[in-house]
């Protein structure tokens, strides 16, 4: 399960494993995985730390795996490559990217290409039992991935955070926002893509990618190629 993270990540893990909600949190896990189909495969739980803390420009928050058997790949919003058609989620997200970039052509959903470009692609929950979204709720995964980004806060800046969601932007109180740009719109979930909110915008026509890679190349980073 912590066998493939990054290096630059040993610090974190070894502070969080000593704490008694990430004991538990493990305890729980031992028992899901062994008694209910639970996804990702727990060899994935923690693929998004295969990113160097260094090397991330982008954080996608999103909220769990897919409940459906074969999709989630420890990436959020990400699929297996085989997986087609698109979750509607992912299709929204590539559909925008379209309207902003209209030579993006995906070759599948499977999204391990952005993380190595640096887009730290977290999910609130990392788990989720099969066919039960948000079924790992309050089990311990939320301290766990708010410690997460603001570790990442502390010592990484000029990082582009895309808050989709309510579940999302409740993380925004742990990002130093005056060396790192926030970006928040509703969810790109069919119930949210067209939303407005009192402080966010919609998904939809947010023109966030464009955004993201001019404050990039401002701070004088290399560009994602979505």
């Amino acid at each position: 399960m912590f066998s493939k993270i990054d290096p630059s990540w040993t610090t974190f893990f070894e502070q969080e494993q000593q704490a008694p909600y990430f004991k538990k949190l493990l305890h729980v896990l031992e028992e899901k995985y062994t008694t209910t189909t639970v996804f990702p495969p727990q060899y994935c739980i923690f693929k998004v730390f295969e990113t160097s803390l260094n090397a991330i420009k982008v954080v996608i928050l999103g909220q769990d795996p897919y409940p459906t058997y074969g999709y989630a790949n420890g990436l959020s919003f990400s699929v297996r490559p085989e997986i087609f058609p698109y979750p509607k989620s992912l299709l929204h997200i590539f559909r925008e990217i379209k309207q902003e970039y209209p030579s993006f052509e995906p070759e599948n959903g499977d999204l391990t290409r952005w993380q190595t470009q640096g887009i730290f692609l977290l999910n609130t929950l990392l788990t989720v039992e099969k066919g039960q979204p948000l079924s790992h709720k309050n089990i311990g995964w939320e301290i766990f991935t708010s410690n997460a980004i603001k570790h990442l806060s502390q010592n990484n800046k000029h990082v582009v955070y895309l808050l989709w969601g309510k579940n999302a932007h409740t993380i925004e109180k742990h990002i130093d926002s005056t060396n790192n740009l926030i970006i928040k719109t509703s969810h790109p979930s069919p119930l949210g893509y067209t939303k407005n909110g009192k402080d966010f915008t919609a998904f939809k026509d947010s023109g966030q990618f464009t955004r993201c890679n001019t404050y990039l190349k401002m701070n004088k980073q290399e560009q994602i190629s979505w």
